[in-house]
């Protein structure tokens, strides 16, 4: 693939610029883009210089590099983001702390799959697996319904999420899974949620969101 059709750049933030990096250098040698190494420090200047950088990031290494980022986070809308190293599945708030999320691998992803994910990212697309990107559109979408609640009542964003998993029919179990929180978090949700409309069970819960929310 040609060089001359990227326009942008991917920078590898990391702790130390000068180790070692050899899913990079391998990414480097299957792409042949070259990807500077980036540390926490120089995300300000990036911020002030550079519009269109995309930044990536070892998962292994991320609590480090977090707590050098202080108060500038990744989700300034000027980064796209690239993960890599991923060992286990993100919850949502995990994936959003990543801000523009393009790319997302895991440990077990070949090189070849990794380089292949880079050269689309870098020419404007996204390569997410399936599970996570129906994590963020479930996220999203429901961030946007939240807007045609009832100004009466006041539900979180998360409430109304599972309101709306009520309507379907979902059992509390289903929810969970759905929304990648434990069956004890929306048992505690549904008693907020019944208190707040003033209903008693999960039917008569269910039967205000059909009257109320648009499906």
């Amino acid at each position: 693939m040609a060089k001359n059709i990227y326009s942008r750049t991917i920078y590898f933030l990391c702790e130390d610029p000068n180790a070692a990096h050899p899913v990079i250098e391998q990414v480097e040698q299957q792409t042949g883009i070259a990807i500077p190494r980036m540390v926490a420090d120089d995300l300000l200047l990036a911020l002030q210089q550079h519009k269109h950088r995309i930044l990536m990031i070892d998962h292994y290494d991320y609590a480090k590099i977090k707590s050098q980022l202080r108060d500038l986070p990744l989700a300034n809308k000027s980064f796209e983001t690239i993960v890599f190293n991923v060992s286990h599945r993100l919850t949502t708030d995990e994936l959003l702390s990543f801000g523009h999320l393009k790319g997302l691998f895991y440990h077990k992803d070949n090189i070849e799959v990794i380089a292949k994910g880079c050269e689309e990212i870098i020419n404007g697309e996204n390569w997410l697996p399936r599970k996570v990107a129906s994590q963020l559109l479930f996220h999203y979408r429901n961030v946007v319904d939240t807007h045609t609640s009832p100004a009466t009542v006041d539900l979180t964003t998360r409430e109304i999420q599972i309101l709306r998993c009520l309507m379907t029919g979902s059992s509390n179990i289903q929810i969970a899974e759905d929304m990648f929180i434990s069956e004890f978090t929306v048992k505690s949700h549904l008693q907020k949620i019944f208190k707040k409309l003033s209903v008693k069970n999960r039917v008569q819960a269910a039967a205000w969101a059909k009257q109320h929310m648009r499906p």
